[in-house]
């Protein structure tokens, strides 16, 4: 029988550690204080639910170290770039890395939220992957969760693969932003919630 300690140290989902295995020093404060980035963002609450769905995008990729403007969000691409890909049988798009690891992402919003959920596929990570939810104003992480890559990799037609990952924010600790680095995520779409 494991001790209550034990098996509280092998979950994937704590608290956020001061150091993160994934990542050595996030470039996240490099790229919030860009003036290019912040003059998109309100402070305000977001008017209304919505769901922000990678379908739809009218590009293909976003280069390193740019940002693209899609819909509510504001998606900025680390060193690596992104890319819009889709499953074989056509059935879902999504928001993905180029690389097996070493990736990073910022998708900030323009309106502060509440809730947010977001479409993840994890079956094919190559690398451990890190998704963190950003308060509004600060951009620290309010939550965080953590994806290990799996001994055997699925695709993105298997319905394994795919995931849900919510969060709901307190009062006054709305949300602005989500933070992606590591593996190669799959991001489907975003839900947002006043």
């Amino acid at each position: 029988m494991m001790s209550p300690g034990t098996a509280y140290a092998s979950l994937k989902v704590n608290p956020v550690p001061k150091a993160s295995k994934v990542s050595s020093r996030p470039r996240l404060r490099q790229l919030v204080d860009r003036p290019d980035l912040l003059e998109h963002i309100s402070s305000r609450l977001g008017p209304h639910a919505l769901t922000v769905d990678f379908s739809r995008a009218g590009f293909h990729a976003i280069p390193g170290n740019t940002f693209r403007e899609f819909e509510e969000l504001i998606i900025f691409a680390g060193l690596n770039g992104l890319v819009i890909s889709s499953s074989m049988d056509g059935n879902r798009t999504f928001l993905t890395g180029i690389k097996g690891r070493h990736n990073e992402c910022l998708i900030l919003f323009r309106h502060a939220y509440g809730k947010v959920t977001c479409r993840l596929g994890v079956g094919n990570l190559g690398a451990d992957a890190h998704v963190g939810f950003l308060t509004h104003t600060t951009f620290k992480e309010a939550w965080r969760a953590e994806y290990g890559k799996q001994p055997d990799a699925r695709v993105p037609d298997d319905p394994a693969f795919w995931t849900d990952l919510p969060f709901a924010a307190t009062q006054l600790n709305e949300l602005q932003g989500i933070v992606w680095r590591g593996g190669t995520l799959c991001i489907e779409r975003i839900t947002l919630e006043p």
